[in-house]
C-alpha cells in the first residue's frame, strides 16, 4: 500500500511539473484570416508564396504537417492546377503580365475540417525593369561612368525635365573588369542589376540594391560565356517576359542568352551571322514603337544600323539610320533624357564633350545636343 501511494505521488509531481512547464511557455499565436496574404514581388519571373498559412493552420496541421493546398488565382480564375516548380510558390511568368494574383488556402479535410482562407490580390503583375528605368527605382534617365582609376559614378537624370539632378560615388575598385553590361532587372526583384565579365569565358552578376548601388560582397557566377566579343542587354528579347543578353563572337556569331527564374540561363541561340563587321551593339529598347525591345549596331566604317525586334527572338527589318559615328566613342543607350516618351542615345566625341542624340520613337531621331562636358574623364559609360 505504502509501495503504491509513493508510485502515485511520483507521477501527481511529475505531471505537476509538466503542467507548470506548460504554463511557463507562450502558446504558439494562431494567424488572423487578414494576416494569410500573397507575397512576393510583382515583376514577371519572381516567385510569389503564402504568407501567414503555416500559422493559421498550425492548430489543425499537426507536427511539421502545414495541413493546407493552395489553389493560385489569376484575376480571380484558376490558373494551374500543378504549378511547374512547387505547390506553395508560384513563379509569375510573360501571361501573368497585366494580372493580379491571389490565392485559395484549404486546409487539410482530415484535420483542418475543410478550413478556407482568400487571400487578397497581389499589386498588377509587370515586365522586369529594363535598363532605361534606371537604377534606383525612380524610372527615368541614370548613367553609369568608370573613371579610369576603376571608380564608378551615377549621374542621375531629373525626375521630369532634361538634365541632371544629382550625381553620386557608387564605389572603387571597377576598373579590373573586361566589360560591364547593364542590363536591366535578372534577378526578378524589380531592381535594375549589372553584368560584369573579368575573363574571357567568366561573368557576374552584382544585384542592385534599389539606391544606386550593387552588392558586390558575393556575386554569382553565370555559366560558360564562351569568349564574347561585344555584349548589350536589351532586355525581353525572346518575349517570355524576362530580360536577357545578346553577345557576338568573333566570327561573327550573335546569340541570344535567355534568362530563367531563379537566377539561371538557358542554352544560347543562335540568332545571326556575320555580326563581326560590328563592332559595336547598343539596346536602346523599343526604338520603333511597335512594343518589342530592337537593337542598334556600329560597324567599323561608322555607319549605324536598326535591326528591329520581332518580340518572339528574331528579326522584322534591318536599315541604316546614321554614319559617321566613329567620331563618337562609348557610345550606348540609358532611356529617356529629354523626358519626351521616347528613348535616346549618347555619345562622347573627342573634345570629352556629352552628345545627347534624341529618338523620335518611330526608329528615327529628332535632332541633337551637347548636354556635358569633360566626360573623358571615363573610359566606359553604362
Amino acid at each position: 500500500m505504502g509501495l503504491f501511494s509513493g508510485k502515485r505521488i511520483a507521477g501527481t509531481g511529475v505531471l505537476a511539473a509538466v503542467l507548470l512547464w506548460i504554463s511557463l511557455v507562450p502558446a504558439a499565436q494562431a494567424a488572423d484570416a487578414e494576416d494569410v496574404r500573397v507575397h512576393g514581388h510583382p515583376i514577371v519571373g519572381a516567385e510569389l508564396s503564402v504568407d501567414g498559412a503555416q500559422e493559421y493552420f498550425a492548430n489543425c496541421g499537426g507536427f511539421g504537417d502545414p495541413g493546407y493546398t493552395i489553389q493560385w488565382l489569376r484575376d480571380g480564375e484558376p490558373v494551374e492546377s500543378n504549378p511547374k516548380y512547387s505547390p506553395s510558390l508560384y513563379v509569375l511568368e510573360a501571361n501573368d503580365e497585366g494580372g493580379r494574383i491571389s490565392a485559395i488556402v484549404t486546409g487539410s479535410p482530415s484535420k483542418c475540417a475543410d478550413q478556407k482562407v482568400v487571400t487578397g490580390e497581389s499589386a498588377e503583375i509587370r515586365k522586369e525593369p529594363m535598363r532605361a528605368e534606371g537604377f534606383t527605382g525612380r524610372g527615368v534617365f541614370e548613367l553609369l561612368g568608370r573613371t579610369h582609376d576603376g571608380s564608378l559614378m551615377l549621374y542621375l537624370g531629373k525626375d521630369a525635365s532634361k538634365g541632371w539632378k544629382d550625381i553620386r560615388r557608387v564605389g572603387p575598385g571597377w576598373g579590373g573588369f573586361t566589360k560591364i553590361i547593364a542590363g536591366g532587372d535578372l534577378t526578378h526583384d524589380g531592381v535594375a542589376d549589372l553584368m560584369v565579365e573579368d575573363s574571357p569565358d567568366t561573368l557576374y552578376r552584382f544585384p542592385g540594391t534599389g539606391d544606386g548601388g550593387f552588392h558586390t560582397l558575393y556575386p554569382n557566377a553565370t555559366w560558360e560565356w564562351s569568349a564574347m566579343d561585344k555584349a548589350v542587354g536589351p532586355g525581353d528579347f525572346d518575349g517570355d517576359g524576362l530580360n536577357d543578353l545578346l553577345g557576338s563572337e568573333a566570327n561573327g556569331s550573335l546569340y541570344v542568352f535567355p534568362s530563367q527564374p531563379f537566377g539561371g540561363w538557358s542554352p544560347r541561340i543562335k540568332v545571326g551571322q556575320g555580326w563581326d563587321v560590328m563592332d559595336l551593339l547598343i539596346g536602346p529598347g523599343d526604338w520603333d514603337g511597335d512594343g518589342n525591345v530592337d537593337l542598334l549596331a556600329k560597324d567599323k566604317v561608322g555607319r549605324l544600323y536598326f535591326y528591329g525586334g520581332d518580340g518572339h527572338g528574331g528579326w522584322t527589318t534591318v536599315r541604316q539610320i546614321g554614319q559617321g559615328w566613329n567620331v563618337l566613342t562609348m557610345i550606348g543607350s540609358a532611356g529617356d533624357f529629354d523626358r519626351d516618351g521616347f528613348n535616346d542615345v549618347h555619345g562622347v566625341n573627342a573634345a570629352g564633350d556629352l552628345v545627347m542624340y534624341y529618338g523620335d520613337g518611330r526608329g528615327g531621331w529628332k535632332g541633337a545636343e551637347t548636354v556635358g562636358w569633360g566626360w573623358n574623364i571615363f573610359n566606359g559609360l553604362y
